[in-house]
C-alpha cells in the first residue's frame, strides 16, 4: 500500500521519466507525455576572452580552453567526452521538466560491445545532466522492440542495427540476447571514405554534409550511364576557394564498398558461428534491418546477396531504438521495476 502511494505521489511531483538514444550523429529523447525530441549530437561553445570558463543557461560549467567551438561528444557509438555529453544532455532534460521536485529516472541505450568504462561514462553524464537514476539497455534489443519484432518468441530472430558510429548485431529469443556482436564501423566511416577518396583522387576537400548527400544518393547501387557523373561542391585546399567539380560515380562506389564489406563480413561471421538449430531459425526468419544505414540505397539487396537471407527493413528504421526504448520505459513505469 505504501509503495503504491509513494509511486502515485512521484508521478505528481517528479519530472517525467525519460528514454534516451544517445547516438554518434543524433540524440533522441522520449519523455512520458512529451513525445520525442531529436537533435544532432553536437554542441557549440562560445569562447570568452574575459574568462576561462563558460556555462550554459542550465549552469553546466565547461572550460572553454578544453572545449572547441563545436564538438562531438560521441565517437563510434560511445561517449568520448563526459563533460561535453553532459553539456548536450542537460538542456534536453530541462526541456521536459515539470515541477522539478524529483529528478527523472532515465533509461539509456548502449551498444552491446560497450566496455564497463564506456557504460559508466553514459551513466555519469546522464546523472550529471539531471537524472536521479539511470539504467542501461542494449541498443539492438530496444531496436527490435521498436521495429515490431516479437522478442518473446521461442524462435530466434536476428537484427542488424547500422548506426552512424557502430553496427550492432543481435540474435534474440525469449526476451533475451542469445548472441550479440558489434563492429565500430558504420555510416560515419562511409562518409570519411568518400572524403578521403575525393581528396586523394581529385585533390579537393569535401565537407561532411556533401559526403552525406553523396552517400544517400549513390549508396551501393550499380553504376549506370545515367548516373556515371556526380556534381559536387568542394574546397580547393591550395587556393581555399569553393569550386564545383564532377566526379565519377564509380569512384564513390569503390570508396564505399570496403566499408560495407566489413559490415557484411561481421554479419556473416555471426551467422556462421550460430548453433545449427538457431541458425535454421534465423535463416527462416531472415534479418531485420534498423538504423540510418537501412536507408542507404542498395544496402538491403547487397546484404541479401551476401548472406542469402531475406532482409526486412523496419518501418521507421532511424527511430527504432528510441521507439523501443519508449516501450521499455513505459513497461518499467507500469511494473515499478527500476532496479539497476
Amino acid at each position: 500500500m505504501l509503495q503504491s502511494v509513494l509511486s502515485s505521489l512521484r508521478k505528481v511531483v517528479a519530472d517525467p521519466d525519460v528514454a534516451i538514444d544517445l547516438g554518434t550523429a543524433n540524440t533522441r529523447l522520449y519523455a512520458c507525455g512529451r513525445g520525442i525530441v531529436d537533435v544532432p549530437s553536437s554542441i557549440k561553445i562560445s569562447n570568452r576572452k574575459d574568462s576561462n570558463e563558460t556555462s550554459n543557461k542550465e549552469g553546466v560549467i565547461s572550460k572553454v580552453d578544453s572545449l572547441p567551438k563545436s564538438i562531438l561528444p560521441l565517437q563510434a557509438g560511445v561517449i568520448k567526452d563526459v563533460d561535453a555529453a553532459t553539456y548536450l544532455l542537460t538542456p534536453l532534460l530541462q526541456k521536459v521538466r515539470r515541477l522539478g521536485l524529483i529528478k527523472p529516472h532515465v533509461l539509456a541505450c548502449a551498444p552491446t560491445d560497450a566496455t564497463k568504462e564506456e557504460r559508466q561514462a553514459l551513466v555519469e553524464a546522464t546523472l550529471r545532466a539531471g537524472a536521479a537514476k539511470v539504467i542501461i539497455e542494449p541498443e539492438p534489443l530496444a531496436a527490435a522492440i521498436g521495429a515490431g519484432l516479437d522478442i518473446s518468441s521461442d524462435y530466434a530472430q536476428m537484427l542488424v542495427d547500422i548506426g552512424d558510429g557502430v553496427t550492432d548485431i543481435a540474435v534474440i529469443r525469449s526476451n533475451s540476447l542469445i548472441t550479440a556482436a558489434a563492429t565500430r564501423i558504420a555510416c560515419s566511416d562511409i562518409h570519411t571514405a568518400i572524403q578521403n577518396m575525393v581528396l586523394k583522387q581529385y585533390s579537393l576537400s569535401l565537407s561532411l554534409s556533401e559526403a552525406e548527400q553523396l552517400t544517400k544518393k549513390i549508396g551501393v547501387l550499380p553504376v549506370t550511364s545515367s548516373n556515371s557523373i556526380q556534381k559536387i561542391s568542394a574546397i580547393n585546399p591550395i587556393t581555399n576557394q569553393q569550386v564545383v567539380a564532377q566526379i565519377k560515380t564509380e569512384d564513390i562506389n569503390q570508396a564505399i564498398l570496403p566499408v560495407i564489406n566489413k559490415i557484411v563480413t561481421t554479419i556473416c561471421a555471426v551467422i556462421r558461428d550460430l548453433p545449427p538449430m538457431t541458425s535454421c531459425e534465423v535463416i527462416e526468419n531472415g534479418i531485420c534491418l534498423t538504423g540510418g544505414g537501412t536507408c542507404l540505397p542498395g544496402i538491403q539487396e547487397f546484404i541479401a546477396e551476401k548472406t542469402l537471407l531475406d532482409i526486412k527493413p523496419a518501418t521507421n528504421p532511424m527511430h527504432a531504438v528510441i521507439n523501443g526504448a519508449r516501450q521499455m520505459l513505459n513497461l518499467r513505469m507500469t511494473t515499478g521495476f527500476w532496479t539497476t
